[in-house]
């Protein structure tokens, strides 16, 4: 059985963390580096274009989702996809593309902030037992 994030411990938590972001990276990875190869061939004027600007930040922004549904908001992610697009910008594009990097980062800023946003708002706050200091202390005064 799965324990839930908070009766982890901060190795089983880390570990946790290094295995998203090793999931996370190699996506970036496949999407910025093997999609334009696979699409280069193709007939259709400005296809890579358009995966530029509205394929790869709907694309980004669903991961970002994904992402801080599991982890909540992490900074280190944001540099995933702009750094990892950097390359394929030089190979697949001219260096005008980078521009889009920074893009990349933004959408994905926004889609982690949406992600812990989305937990924030549907997960239930812990009732305060009873037995608890908290309610004890109220009592005395």
């Amino acid at each position: 059985m799965r324990k839930k994030f908070n009766q982890m411990t901060d190795m089983e938590k880390s570990v946790r963390l290094k295995n998203h972001y090793i999931v996370h990276i190699a996506f970036y990875a496949f999407m910025f580096n093997l999609l334009p190869v696979a699409f280069m061939g193709s007939h259709i004027e400005g296809f890579l274009v358009y995966m530029l600007i509205l394929g790869f930040p709907a694309v980004i922004y669903i991961a970002s989702i994904i992402f801080g549904l599991f982890n909540g908001f992490k900074w280190l992610y944001i540099l995933f996809p702009a750094v990892l697009f950097v390359p394929a910008a030089f190979i697949y594009y001219d260096y005008s593309a980078l521009l889009y990097a920074a893009l990349y980062a933004a959408v994905s800023a926004l889609g982690m902030f949406a992600g812990f946003i989305l937990v924030r708002l549907f997960t239930k706050k812990p009732a305060t037992s009873a037995g608890s200091e908290k309610v004890q202390d109220r009592k005395k005064k």
